[in-house]
């Protein structure tokens, strides 16, 4: 489950190519709706606090106004039958608003035509993975472990495969603004040493953007935590409020699996019983697991503790996504995998499934 962040969208919002202050017009058809209906337009993903807002008649409708720079915002409507993301930019915005995305079309300036040939390229991707996350997320126990194996396998290849697409789009457009905002809106998809390749081919005026400098400090910082790194100190307190240190504890063991989860979270349930395996099958071998939670209510994660069976020691400081572990180790989605050996070098990162298991069965048995 991804962590809900709009810093990228905010950066995308304030900082996207600059350009003298022009005026806009957003000209939309949206069928689904009744006359008098209005279309709220946004650019605050947190609250959706309207910039300006159109009234629906005979399916169409007409925004206005004026804009510094290209905006990344979302056309709504409180029925909640409409929500579409596209940048309001100088110039004259096509909106076709449909009640999903295959029946929705962006366009009629620069960035809203790249935007939609990223919609349109990732399309059959995204509506096959939604598919496939439901049947793993909201029903495994209608799986078979076969059959939960495949589609996992499925999932894995769907997503290289659409971050490869984000990739290869932001390499063709990384010497313009719009490649820019492709790095700071899509650096979940990506991974930091490729970013950060992408961020020194830059144009230099590119690359001193505040938010492109921020973003290089966190996955600079983040790499320093990745494969070949060692765990940094930490000190947390266990579900019975006792402190402990992290290091202190992972020496106890040959190897440790680091499992950041949440209650809240779907695929994290999902994919405990696969840890909880693990954990029984070579806890003997000086295996041990250390859950990281990303809970803020202790209750529930309590009973979450309990109910899935897991034997093993839990962390949390009740913080939710501002875990205090999980902001230094640049976790923004789970579940999240970390193996260190006694000393605290990382090993590997993001494992799951039979390659979580293949690479700790590999590892004990050398």
């Amino acid at each position: 489950m991804r962590k809900t962040t709009f810093t990228g969208l905010a950066a995308a919002c304030m900082m996207l190519a600059a350009c003298q202050s022009d005026a806009y017009k957003i000209r939309g058809e949206c069928d689904i709706l009744e006359n008098g209906d209005t279309i709220f337009v946004t650019n605050d993903f947190s609250t959706g606090k309207p910039i300006a807002h159109g009234i629906v008649k005979d399916g169409k409708f007409t925004v206005e106004g004026n804009i510094d720079s290209p905006t990344l915002c979302i056309a709504y409507s409180k029925t909640g039958n409409v929500n579409t993301t596209f940048f309001v930019e100088p110039g004259t915005v096509k909106l076709s608003l449909g009640d999903m995305p295959s029946k929705t079309k962006v366009g009629g300036t620069p960035m809203n035509e790249k935007w939609q040939t990223i919609m349109d390229s990732t399309l059959v991707i995204g509506l096959e993975m939604n598919r496939i996350g439901e049947q793993l997320y909201q029903s495994p126990q209608d799986l078979s472990p076969e059959e939960k194996s495949a589609t996992i396998a499925r999932m894995e290849i769907l997503q290289a495969k659409f971050a490869s697409f984000i990739k290869r789009y932001a390499e063709k457009n990384i010497t313009n603004h719009f490649g820019m905002f492709m790095l700071l809106y899509f650096q979940d998809v990506m991974q930091p040493e490729e970013i950060l390749s992408l961020v020194s081919r830059m144009p230099s005026e590119l690359q001193k953007n505040p938010d492109i400098q921020t973003l290089t400090a966190e996955l600079k910082r983040k790499t320093a935590v990745g494969v070949g790194g060692t765990l940094p100190e930490f000190t947390m307190n266990d579900i019975n409020g006792h402190k402990v240190n992290l290091r202190e504890e992972i020496a106890k063991s040959k190897l440790n699996l680091i499992d950041f989860w949440a209650s809240w979270c779907g695929p994290c349930r999902a994919e405990m019983p696969n840890v909880v395996a693990l954990y029984n099958k070579y806890k003997s071998l000086g295996f041990n697991v250390i859950g990281i939670s990303l809970d803020d209510n202790k209750d529930k994660w309590e009973a979450a503790v309990k109910n899935l069976g897991m034997k093993w020691m839990q962390l949390s400081d009740l913080q939710g996504w501002h875990n205090s572990i999980a902001v230094a180790m640049g976790v923004n989605s789970i579940p999240h995998t970390v193996v260190v050996d006694s000393q605290g070098k990382i090993l590997a990162v993001g494992l799951r499934g039979e390659k979580l298991e293949e690479f700790i069965g590999n590892s004990l048995n050398k």
